[in-house]
């Protein structure tokens, strides 16, 4: 299915300006970030570094995300979303120039830590941003254009990218085993990321949702909770449980497949590609198993299988296995990440939708920068085997307690326009 005729389903012509700037400002950040997942680690072992200092480094953005993400959301609910993302670009930016230009463990440390406070701007305030801009009854379509388009150009930027360090290395007359390559492919991340700012200084600060004609509201909208703090525990431990497992895996993936499967830089960026390749058809179809099951019913099972993929690739360490273990990962992360996202504006009023999304991201993050410290020195003691095992045990959890809490409750009419 060509990518210009399925996101041609969702009219994003229909979307005011707001949100098309907001859809300009991922594709240039996610750019950046999608080169530097991509190759940094690999630059990391350039320099001599080994798991268990690439998962310290790792580990400080998510940490930085999780210790700002309440206070992100409290100050965005007074201050505006459109501050907050601004600063995102231009703290991401310096956060990957430092990363490139310093080499002594605690300058990269503090500029990974950094690079995550970014991360709580952007994480905090993007549901938030579309729901306040998207006309209700398309939030849904919002949130999953916003998962598409990271698929999209992380899909274009991975296969390009992988290919980036022998192109610099040729220029530079250099080998890709040093890393002078690498340092220069980053570069081009840390500029993606500063030009993501551009759009978004033409966007109106206030909230500008999409116009319709008498609009049926959500049922739910303004209507008050006995209980949000249980709800508030709810969201943070199942955030937490995902969190921790996409710590132990996500920053080891691509030394994962160099380091222990022997796959060299563009091999490893084809490999990412088509896990973004995969993954992209379901991310279109997230709205639709979302509104005909549920919530629950389309995420638990995505990760049931993401976690099970996880699972077979910690237990059989052979490549032909590892790749398409790897792409079912992606595939139920992408039917899991917009869903997720769209379900946390579902179960509270929007005045509670910033709160929400702070301890979404803060339970997400917290756990996640554990997971990152301790799959490094897992991995350096035990192997890859026992850190995505792990991880698998904790993927799923995070399902089942999403089932234990909410229950398998059957999708509500969405809101529509008349």
């Amino acid at each position: 299915m060509p990518v210009g005729h399925a996101l041609s389903r969702f009219r994003l012509r229909e979307f005011n300006r707001n949100v098309r700037l907001f859809f300009a400002f991922g594709t240039s950040i996610n750019a950046g970030m999608a080169l530097f997942s991509l190759l940094y680690n690999l630059y990391l072992l350039r320099l001599s570094y080994q798991e268990d200092f690439i998962g310290q480094v790792a580990s400080m953005a998510p940490l930085a995300t999780g210790l700002l993400a309440l206070p992100t959301g409290i100050l965005s609910d007074r201050l505006g979303r459109r501050p907050f993302l601004i600063a995102s670009g231009l703290l991401l930016a310096i956060s990957q120039l430092g990363l490139c230009l310093t080499t002594s463990p605690g300058a990269l440390l503090a500029f990974s830590f950094v690079g995550g406070v970014a991360m709580a701007f952007v994480w905090v305030n993007h549901v938030p941003f579309l729901s306040d801009n998207a006309h209700p009854a398309r939030r849904a379509e919002a949130l999953a254009i916003w998962s598409a388009l990271q698929i999209v150009v992380r899909m274009l930027l991975s296969l390009i990218g992988g290919f980036m360090p022998g192109v610099m290395g040729y220029f530079l007359g250099l080998s890709t085993e040093v890393p002078e390559p690498f340092r220069y492919a980053l570069f081009f991340g840390a500029a993606c990321s500063l030009i993501a700012v551009v759009p978004l200084l033409y966007a109106s600060g206030q909230t500008r949702r999409e116009k319709a004609p008498a609009p049926t509201r959500s049922p739910d909208e303004d209507e008050p909770m006995a209980s949000p703090w249980r709800v508030f525990a709810a969201i943070t431990a199942l955030s937490g449980t995902r969190g921790f497992s996409m710590g132990l895996t996500y920053p080891f993936f691509n030394v994962f497949f160099e380091a222990e499967l022997g796959v060299g830089p563009a091999a490893i960026g084809a490999i990412f590609f088509l896990s973004q390749l995969a993954g992209l058809p379901a991310t279109f179809a997230a709205p639709t198993l979302v509104r005909r099951f549920g919530p629950t019913l389309t995420i638990l099972p995505s990760r049931i299988m993401g976690g099970s993929a996880l699972g077979i690739m910690g237990a059989f360490i052979s490549l032909p296995l590892a790749v398409p273990m790897f792409l079912l990962v992606r595939i139920g992360e992408v039917i899991d990440n917009p869903s997720d996202q769209h379900f946390s504006t579902q179960v509270l009023p929007r005045r509670f939708w910033a709160r929400i999304q702070g301890l979404r991201v803060c339970g997400f993050q917290l756990l996640n920068f554990l997971g990152s410290l301790i799959g490094g020195i897992l991995i350096l003691d035990y192997g890859y085997g026992a850190v995505f095992g792990l991880a698998c045990a904790s993927r799923i959890a995070s399902g089942l307690i999403m089932a234990a809490f909410f229950g398998l409750r059957p999708a509500r009419p969405p809101a529509t326009e008349r």
